[in-house]
């Protein structure tokens, strides 16, 4: 009985999600739609790291007529632009000092599509890794 329950006990805990699952479900549009708010981040300085939490993060809003506005925790505006979503990419269009910019991230979400991960992938992207975890409100 002690072995049976070891081995149930052992198969239970090996089973469970991991937290630093990576979640490879593509991105799409729709999905896409509704407020997203930053809980973590997992920033490396060149070595190992760890997925931090994020108490007060960023929120980025997606509308189907294909624009953003990305906001402070309290909902002050940042940024706003137009999005569109390539090949698993997300690409932000944005004027910055007069200027037009544009930023693109590799994206995923989970099975649900209630987490979207981000990772910066042009104009630059991170060597070490960063990856920026937003849930769905």
């Amino acid at each position: 009985v002690k072995f049976s329950l070891t081995i149930f006990l052992l198969f239970f805990l090996t089973c469970q999600k991991s937290d630093d699952e990576i979640y490879d479900t593509p991105i799409d549009e729709t999905g896409l739609i509704g407020e997203w708010l930053l809980k973590e981040t997992y920033i490396s300085p060149g070595g190992a790291t760890e997925w931090k939490d994020v108490d007060e993060g960023f929120r980025y809003f997606f509308k189907s007529d294909g624009s953003y506005q990305k906001t402070d925790f309290n909902k002050d505006l940042q940024e706003k632009g137009e999005f569109e979503v390539k090949q698993n990419q997300l690409f932000l269009y944005f004027v910055s000092e007069n200027e037009k910019d544009t930023l693109g991230y590799s994206s995923n979400f989970n099975d649900e599509r209630t987490i979207l991960t981000l990772s910066p992938s042009y104009p630059s992207m991170c060597i070490e890794g960063c990856l920026y975890r937003f849930r769905k409100q």
